[in-house]
Formats: structure tokens, C-alpha cells, sequence
């Protein structure tokens, strides 16, 4: 089922028309989802082969986890997936074949995997309310805090076992289990610098410190909880896919790409965080209430008179709507939505500029790709 059959004539008096194969490629989502379904039917059925539990525990496991897998794993907009697929197009120069594209597909969902392993954690460590336009995954009834933690551990160790599944025979299969196995790592300690914007002490948030809220310090955050996992991960996989060693210049470039893309992607989630309607965004932003170090506090602080730094102060961090309400107006009211507005133009211009000056050329398409997925984006 991997590949679509479109008719079409081709401009020949000597022939008739012949069916054209068109390959599905890194805009197949309807072709990628399928790759869903499988691995989601593999990784449940593994239950059966558990020694030891009855069948009655078997079913228990099977209901719960294909619910799990269905809710937290699919539903985004798959870029970080898509651009996997994408990547190898560009890499091989050509439309993928059936079994390239499978294996193209199960390194994406990989990806997706690994973000919804890190969603469904990061949401009960803020307390977030939706995600994806429903309740968070740890909200749902039946599942609450305790299933969550465990689950979100669950996700993350399917990872290992389907690239085990696919991939054990394949020469890069070393090369793809470290790549996510540093993401993961990156990922968590850019997890920890986000999560101690305000630090803990004798169990609760020490007092609202605004000296740690730094560009600076932001940077470094959006680097390792961000720019790895959302960017560049999905082009390394791919790289390491097509046979590139660790010790080619195309990692580099990948990264210097990545990294940039990432910290503009990042800011504009904290601008849509404050000010997108969660209809559109498809979650209630809880930065403020979390006292998290986004760019939008971090711009603040460097243009707010003393008079205007005391409404952080006495709001910033609060679970309180009303207060949440006065650091947005804030925020209005030294047009930081002016000034991201500028930023995201001078982003897109020097992004374009890098992507131009990547060689070989057909490399450039893969950045291309991943800019076009996050310019102007409204959630």
C-alpha cells in the first residue's frame, strides 16, 4: 500500500497512455499514518509473548496502551517525522522506493515517539491543561499523575524496540540508536535548565528571582529542550540512514541550520504560548503561571522601567488569571509583539541566507522544507 497509481498521458503519438507510479513521499500523511498503525499493531501485540500473565491481564494491557499510543502519539502536525522522509528524498535524489519509504516512515515515527514521550511528561511536570486540542494525557480519568509518569517511560522504551525490530541488520543501526539516545539526553538536560527557571527549595519554588531570567540562560535552554529533538535529530537520522559516517561535514552544516531554526521556532511557541486563542493553539500556555524563562519575559526585562518591572513582580509565576492578564498587557505595552513581529522577518532573511550557502545545493531543499513548516506559523 505504499505507493499511489495516478493516470496520466504522456505526449507521445506512438504510445498509449501508460499509469505513472507516484512514490509517497515527506507530504504523504495519509501513507505515513499507515506506517503508524503497523508499528502501533506490532509493539500490542508483544503483550501476547509475555510469559506469565494471564489472558485477562493481557487484554487489560492491550485496551489501555492501544488508547495510550492513539492519543499521545499521532495528532500533531508530524513535521519532526515528515522531515525524516523528507530528508532521505533529498539525500538519494530521487522518490523513495516501497521499502525505502517504509523504513524512512518507521525513523520518523521514531521521532514521534520520542516527542510524545517528552509531551506527556512535560505536561505533568506543568501542569498543563490540553494538548492537542483535548485534555492532557495525565488529565484523562483513568489515567491520572501516577500512569502518566509510568507511560511516558513506555513510549520512550518503544523507541528502542521497534528501531530493534527494523533495524538490527541494517549497517547504520549503531550510528540511529545513538543518535537517540544523545537527543534524549539533550533534550533532558535542556528539560532541567527549563523546569528550574525558579528554582526548588524545602520542596516548593524558592521566591521569584527575575536576575535568572537572561537571554543568555534562554539560549542554552532552547538549545538542548528544543533545537536536538525538534530539528536536527530528523536530519541526522536521515543522514545516517543514507550511509553518511558521524565524521561528515553534512552533521555540521545540519546543525548550524538546526540550531538557528530551532531557537526561532522556540520563540515563536513562547509568543503563541502568550497570545495565540487555545482553540487555535490547541493548548491553554501556562508559561506565565510557571514562571518559565521565555524569550517574551527575557525581552521584557531588558526595556521595562522600574515602575513596569514591580508588574512582574507581583505577577509573574502566580497561578492567578487576573494577574497572568496584567503580564500580558504588559507585554503589549512595550510592543514585544512589535519587535517579534521584526524578529521573525530578520530570522526568516538570515535563515534563508545560511540555507543558500549549504553545499551540495540539493541539501539546501531539506532546510527549505523545515523553514516553510515554521514561517508565520499560528500554532
Amino acid at each position: 500500500f505504499f505507493f499511489l497509481l495516478r493516470l496520466r498521458h504522456r505526449a507521445s503519438p506512438l504510445s498509449q497512455p501508460q499509469p505513472t507510479i507516484i512514490m509517497p513521499g515527506a507530504t504523504d500523511k495519509e501513507a505515513f499514518l499507515k506506517v503508524f498503525d503497523q508499528l502501533k499493531t506490532e509493539l500490542i501485540g508483544d503483550f501476547q509473548d509475555l510469559p506469565g500473565l494471564s489472558d485477562n491481564l493481557k487484554e487489560q494491557l492491550t485496551t489501555y496502551y492501544t488508547e495510550c499510543l492513539e492519543t499521545t502519539v499521532p495528532g500533531g502536525k508530524m513535521t519532526r517525522g515528515l522531515t525524516v522522509i523528507k530528508g532521505i528524498e533529498v539525500l538519494k535524489g530521487r522518490s523513495l522506493t516501497d521499502e525505502e519509504f517504509f523504513e524512512a516512515a518507521v525513523l520518523g515515527w521514531q521521532v514521534e515517539w520520542l516527542q510524545a514521550f517528552f509531551l506527556v511528561a512535560d505536561d505533568v511536570m506543568d501542569g498543563s491543561i490540553t494538548r492537542r486540542g483535548a485534555p492532557c494525557w495525565y488529565k484523562h480519568p483513568h489515567v491520572t499523575q501516577d500512569n502518566a509518569i509510568n507511560d511516558a517511560l513506555f513510549l520512550e522504551v518503544l523507541i528502542y524496540k521497534s528501531l530493534r525490530r527494523h533495524f538490527r541488520k541494517h549497517p547504520a543501526y549503531v550510528q540511529l540508536l545513538e543518535l537517540f539516545i544523545d537527543t534524549t539526553f539533550q533534550t533532558e538536560v535542556g528539560q532541567h535548565i527549563d523546569t528550574n527557571g525558579t528554582p526548588y527549595a524545602d520542596g516548593k519554588r524558592a521566591p521569584l528571582d527575575l536576575s535568572r531570567f537572561t537571554l543568555d540562560r534562554y539560549q542554552g535552554c532552547v538549545r538542548y529542550k528544543t533545537c536536538y529533538y525538534s530539528f536536527y535529530v530528523s536530519c541526522a537520522l536521515a543522514l545516517a540512514y543514507c550511509g553518511y559516517p558521524p565524521e561528515s561535514d553534512l552533521y555540521v552544516k545540519a546543525d548550524a541550520v538546526t540550531m538557528r531554526l530551532g531557537e526561532y521556532f522556540q520563540i515563536q511557541d513562547d509568543v503563541l504560548d502568550a497570545f495565540a486563542p487555545p482553540e487555535v493553539l490547541g493548548k491553554i500556555g501556562t508559561d506565565i503561571e510557571d514562571a518559565k524563562c521565555s524569550w517574551l519575559v527575557c525581552k521584557a526585562l531588558e526595556l521595562v522601567t522600574p515602575e513596569q518591572k514591580e508588574v512582574l513582580v507581583a505577577h509573574y509565576g502566580k497561578h492567578d488569571p487576573e494577574g497572568v492578564e496584567k503580564v500580558k498587557a504588559l507585554y503589549r505595552e512595550l510592543g514585544l509583539d512589535k519587535i517579534y513581529e521584526d524578529y521573525e522577518e530578520e530570522q526568516k532573511k538570515a535563515c534563508d541566507e545560511l540555507i543558500a550557502s549549504i553545499e551540495p545545493e540539493s541539501f539546501q531543499e531539506l532546510f527549505k522544507f523545515l523553514l516553510g513548516k515554521i514561517y508565520k506559523r499560528q500554532k
